[in-house]
């Protein structure tokens, strides 16, 4: 697969909890070519990013849609609940960002692996759905995760399935960075260090100079840039045009195989998301 150019943005403009405006600014986005578009961002969450990112899946089809989740005011067991019913809404277009601010160290990190281990406590093929024999899934395939952590402490199984990505992307912001070295996307900025992640974003204003990114990206020192929106229905058709020439078709299917993302390491049991068999 050629390698893509990401482009990703973030809004979090009051106005996009407003259903009018926050539906033209997805159209916005599809239309520009965005690969991902964050609800919110660090110290900047005007609206329940979970919320909105629900009803934001099923009014895309390519745009990724990721959720901005505070550590401190979620549970993990919620927020696994939640993002794999939304990449189900999505067709495995979801991600999300843990935001550490005002969480005691090494609780975003912990709220991860929580949730993680509760993707992985269904099997890709625990779902059987025979009607002739009334069978619905393979109960010795879902598995109670255990988990223990400093802060968060959850025994599963999650009342839902595992979701087409195996796990949501997992979006980390360099400017306030978690421990976490199997990141899916990492946002970083000039002269910062970078958290580890398959993917490096470069953050840049919406003016950046498009030959600078595609020297950087044919240098490979970027996969992509990250831009923080202000006036995202002006901004997003704008940049959108400038970086026309980055963006190659995209092969059809979920993100990772879009973006070139495999399941982090992690991943406790069979690789890849769910398989429905009505639809396999």
């Amino acid at each position: 697969m050629t390698r893509p150019f990401i482009l990703s943005a973030s809004v979090a403009e009051p106005a996009f909890a407003v259903p009018g405006h926050a539906r033209a600014v997805l159209q916005a986005a599809e239309a520009a070519g965005f690969d991902l578009l964050m609800l919110g961002r660090s110290g900047e969450r005007p609206f329940d990013a979970q919320v909105l990112v629900a009803w934001a899946a099923p009014m895309t089809s390519t745009l990724g849609v990721v959720a901005t989740v505070p550590a401190s005011k979620a549970h993990p067991f919620h927020v696994a609940r939640a993002l794999s019913a939304v990449d189900f809404l999505a067709a495995g277009r979801t991600g999300w960002s843990v935001v550490p601010e005002g969480a005691p160290e090494g609780m975003a990190e912990d709220m991860v692996g929580a949730a993680r281990a509760l993707w992985d406590g269904w099997g890709s093929d625990t779902l059987i759905l025979d009607k002739t024999s009334g069978r619905y899934l393979d109960a010795s395939k879902v598995k109670a995760s255990n988990y223990k952590g400093a802060f968060f402490k959850v025994a599963g199984p999650v009342n839902a399935m595992r979701p087409p990505l195996g796990h949501p992307l997992l979006v980390v912001d360099g400017d306030d960075p978690i421990a976490i070295d199997d990141a899916d996307i990492a946002l970083v900025s000039d002269g910062t260090a970078a958290p580890q992640a398959t993917k490096r974003l470069i953050k840049v204003g919406a003016d950046a100079d498009a030959a600078m990114l595609a020297e950087r990206f044919e240098a490979r020192e970027i996969d992509g840039a990250h831009f923080t929106l202000s006036d995202a229905l002006t901004q997003l058709p704008q940049i959108g045009a400038r970086l026309a020439s980055l963006l190659a078709p995209r092969p059809a299917g979920d993100l990772r195989a879009r973006l070139g993302l495999p399941i982090p390491s992690t991943a406790s049991n069979q690789p890849g998301g769910a398989v429905i068999p009505e639809i396999a």
